[in-house]
């Protein structure tokens, strides 16, 4: 193994931990959502610099990488990608952080209620869901996209999943709010909320993505099937 190989396992490692931090902060979230652990939020929200720190620090390496080795063909390919997908990430990383930031806008006690407990049950699948899709996207991009390509279809239902449940919810919180106008403050909290949960399953998509146009060398997000 040459230098150039080893800084790219390095980097590979890196951008591995980076989401496994992203996926931690997904749960943490979902948990503050619940339980409504002041700390937990505050902690979420503090180690979100965390990931914006690494994400730099990646970026910088590949910057490196590329003036130092000016790599071709596949490597130079696996080092832009994960450029970009460090800034999925790290936009992931955002999100949880804004859950959290805009869960302690709540009304004290509403987690307590029958409503909440059918719309937290709604944020614990399609937070199950996201974190499986990143899961399972970044999977691709650690033991190769080839080798695991039937997980495409899978992150491509689970999205399409979520999109679906999106659009339900959202319809349900309106139509609560009509006969419920106490309730209208924290409705427009949830609705937020469920967009950011919608949000970063199409991030944990694009990333799939990025890695199918890294192998296969063609942008599948314009063809039909997509």
């Amino acid at each position: 193994m040459n230098v150039l190989d080893n800084e790219l396992a390095k980097l590979k490692k890196n951008v591995v931990e980076m989401s496994e931090i992203v996926n931690n902060q997904l749960n943490n979230a979902t948990i503050f959502l619940f339980e409504r652990d002041k700390k937990l939020a505050e902690d979420t929200i503090k180690n979100d610099l965390k990931v914006n720190s690494m994400e730099v620090g990646i970026n910088e390496n590949c910057i490196k990488l590329l003036a130092l080795y000016q790599p071709e063909a596949a490597d130079l390919m696996f080092i832009t990608t994960s450029m970009k997908i460090i800034t999925d990430l790290e936009r992931m990383g955002d999100l949880c952080a804004s859950i959290c930031q805009i869960g302690l806008k709540l009304t004290d006690g509403s987690s307590s209620s029958e409503e909440f407990k059918c719309i937290y049950s709604y944020f614990e699948d399609v937070a199950r869901r996201g974190d499986e899709m990143l899961k399972m996207a970044i999977k691709m991009y650690s033991d190769g996209v080839k080798d695991n390509i039937g997980l495409k279809d899978i992150i491509i239902k689970d999205e399409n999943v979520i999109d679906v449940l999106s659009h339900k919810i959202v319809v349900d919180i309106i139509n609560n709010s009509l006969n419920n106008l106490k309730a209208l403050e924290n409705n427009i909290t949830y609705i937020f909320i469920a967009r950011k949960y919608e949000r970063f399953a199409d991030h944990a998509q694009k990333i799939m993505e990025l890695l199918l146009y890294m192998d296969l060398g063609k942008d599948l997000r314009n063809l039909p099937e997509f």
